[in-house]
């Protein structure tokens, strides 16, 4: 089974798929999403939410299989470095 990591910016925006955290986080910082202010692990998702995307309106991220089906979670080392390489942004 191949593993893809799945991201979606926003309630309103369509599932894409990453082949590493490079990639994912160069779509990302031009889109402005923030910083994370929470990691969210069950319940609307998997995914985290920023001062620019929170409530159900937050950014889906997690490794998944080729349907898009969750797997696992982003680990603690892959969190910290999303956190430490997404620009701040407030809109």
């Amino acid at each position: 089974m191949s593993i893809t990591l799945w991201a979606r910016v926003g309630d309103s925006g369509e599932y894409e798929e990453f082949s590493d955290l490079d990639k994912l986080i160069n779509h990302f910082n031009p889109l402005s999403v923030g910083r994370v202010t929470h990691w969210i692990n069950s319940g609307p998702g998997v995914g985290f939410t920023t001062e620019n995307f929170h409530g159900y309106d937050f950014i889906s991220c997690y490794w998944g299989d080729d349907n898009a089906d969750l797997i696992r979670p982003l680990d603690n080392a892959e969190r910290r470095r999303l956190e430490s390489e997404l620009v701040e942004v407030y809109l």
